[in-house]
């Protein structure tokens, strides 16, 4: 059975990138062959298109990569801006000195 992934908006945040799995199974009972769609929702919160691949890799599913959730990804996750400043250390002293 072949696992889809989608990149989709959170309804539970508002702005937040998750994913959902789509899954369709064949059922056979005493009415004969169905078909049944097993979705599962993911709140977690997807920051580029690498992760999304990586977890599309990881657990087997078949990435769908389009849709306005998935073009608002990165295609790699940035550093928060704080981390990326070389000056990082000495911004709560200069803080600080302002306070005094």
């Amino acid at each position: 059975m072949a696992v889809s992934m989608h990149v989709v908006w959170s309804t539970a945040e508002p702005g937040r990138v998750i994913y959902q799995t789509h899954a369709i199974e064949t059922i056979t009972d005493g009415e004969g062959v169905h078909a049944t769609v097993n979705s599962h929702t993911y709140e977690v919160p997807l920051h580029s298109r690498a992760e999304a691949e990586s977890i599309a890799e990881e657990e087997g599913y078949e990435l769908f990569r389009k849709g306005e959730a998935w073009e608002s990804l990165p295609e790699e996750e940035s550093l928060p801006e704080e981390e990326s400043l070389p000056e990082e250390e000495s911004l709560p002293a200069e803080e600080g000195a302002m306070e005094e």
